[in-house]
């Protein structure tokens, strides 16, 4: 039955598109460093290369560091009357260098260093940012704007603890399942699940030890679900998982739905070595489904609450009368 979800199961929660980089070495590329004495003539050849951005400008006897933009080359090279080329190509590249360039640590924040970018001058705002180590590094500004974005966005619609979709997330995904369901025959099924006695076992183990029974349970959630459903955590101790079922009559749906409910409990009945059995938490569960080819996302959370609330029993004997 489950192999016959993922059949119809195409629905997919929009994640974060990017690579998140929590320290700017995880964006930093290598740079070419150059002598301050190096005509400006040769290092025009060397922006031929498209991947090449900027270049680190070391001064001869000196101790100074610099960088070179291709943006503020062409721009040198242009001039305003035309004439730049004519002028520059023979000349250090110290005459083009910008020698106060940003420059970071490897492991500053990408969120400090963004902002940090974003605070320049306008006509610096857009230069890349020289990453220090034992080589020289350097970070596109817009590599650490679209990190920070995509970082934002995740911390928005993921939960941090458990790492699974919010409350809010999961409910946009149940909507998007519910339009896709309509006219087409299919259903769409709604577990929740509610850790019994949260508070009880925060006050007898601990509050640490309750972070890692809810750890547990999202990782074997996210773990032993059938492809095609997907899980979230919708309050502090409540889960929910949802799926679609392809056509079928009223009788096989309700045994589909059940037997949804059965397996993701089963994942999750047992305790984990990282915890010890008396602290492991009983479930309360309920599960509802809607009509074929038609589901409102609204409806169906309301009715498997209700449920839920009425479900006071343990695991074994919990709430399976199907959805009307």
């Amino acid at each position: 039955m489950h192999d016959e979800i993922t059949q119809v199961a195409r629905h997919r929660q929009v994640r974060g598109g990017a690579r998140l980089a929590g320290v700017v070495s995880d964006l930093a590329r290598p740079v070419t460093v150059v002598d301050s004495s190096m005509p400006v003539g040769q290092l025009e050849v060397m922006f031929r290369n498209p991947e090449v951005t900027c270049v680190v400008v070391q001064e001869s006897g000196g101790e100074r560091t610099g960088m070179i933009m291709r943006t503020g080359l062409t721009a040198a090279l242009t001039g305003r009357l035309g004439y730049g080329r004519a002028v520059l190509e023979r000349k250090p590249v110290a005459s083009v260098t910008d020698w106060t360039p940003m420059v970071v640590r490897p492991d500053d924040a990408v969120s400090t260093v963004a902002t940090q970018a974003m605070e320049r001058p306008e006509e610096h705002r857009y230069d890349d940012v020289l990453v220090a180590g034992r080589t020289w590094g350097s970070a596109g500004t817009a590599d650490l704007m679209r990190s920070l974005v995509a970082a934002l966005a995740e911390r928005s619609s993921q939960d941090p603890q458990t790492r699974l979709p919010t409350r809010a997330a999961t409910w946009h995904s149940l909507s998007r399942r519910c339009d896709l369901v309509r006219t087409s025959g299919t259903r769409v099924v709604v577990v929740l699940l509610d850790v019994r006695g949260m508070a009880r076992l925060n006050a007898r183990h601990g509050l640490a030890v309750g972070d890692t029974v809810l750890v547990e349970l999202a990782h074997r959630l996210r773990t032993g679900l059938p492809r095609g459903c997907e899980a979230g955590r919708v309050d502090g101790d409540r889960f929910a998982v949802l799926a679609t079922l392809p056509p079928m009559d009223d009788i096989h749906a309700a045994a589909s739905a059940d037997q949804l409910r059965r397996h993701v409990l089963a994942q999750l009945v047992e305790p984990s070595g990282g915890v010890d059995a008396p602290a492991w938490p009983e479930l309360r569960s309920a599960v509802v489904w809607s009509v074929a080819g038609a589901a409102v996302a609204e409806e169906l959370v309301r009715e498997a609450e209700s449920r839920l609330a009425r479900t006071a029993l343990p695991v074994e004997t919990a709430d399976r009368v199907p959805q009307s």
